[in-house]
């Protein structure tokens, strides 16, 4: 029964994400990459309306710039794609906001290489700092 009502949860939150985009949604988005092409993710959620953040900084002090956010809000939801892996305890600034720590999910600084340059990096302001909501990408 909770293995359906997880299924039926999952397909109206794609439902919405569909909808509720407004025409900018496209079913397929590949990118150019060495030996082939490749499913770029950033384009699905950059497309769809989510706050994606290609960073632009190098190190530990990751800064990207998305449209649209003028403060930093509690709740507020970041894709973050970085350049390079963490080492250390590190910060993010979105738009020149002024830069923030990023956290793990029990306030600590992340592991080495918990922010993967390989991968996107969920993160939510919790008001003071950003949280890491996914998991470790290299556990």
């Amino acid at each position: 029964m909770m293995k359906k009502l997880l299924s039926i949860i999952v397909l109206l939150n794609i439902l919405i994400l569909v909808l509720g985009s407004r025409g900018r949604y496209a079913p397929v988005f590949w990118k150019q990459v060495s030996g082939g092409i490749a499913y770029d993710q950033g384009s699905i959620l950059a497309g769809a309306g989510f706050n994606y953040a290609i960073d632009t900084a190098s190190n530990d002090t990751y800064l990207a710039a998305v449209p649209g956010i003028t403060a930093y809000n509690t709740g507020l939801l970041i894709f973050l794609n970085p350049v390079t892996d963490n080492t250390t305890a590190c910060t993010l600034n979105i738009n020149s906001l002024g830069a923030k720590n990023i956290k793990d999910g029990l306030g600590g600084d992340p592991p080495t290489a918990h922010i993967d340059a390989a991968g996107i990096t969920l993160l939510c302001y919790d008001g003071t700092n950003f949280v890491i909501i996914n998991g470790d990408n290299n556990p």
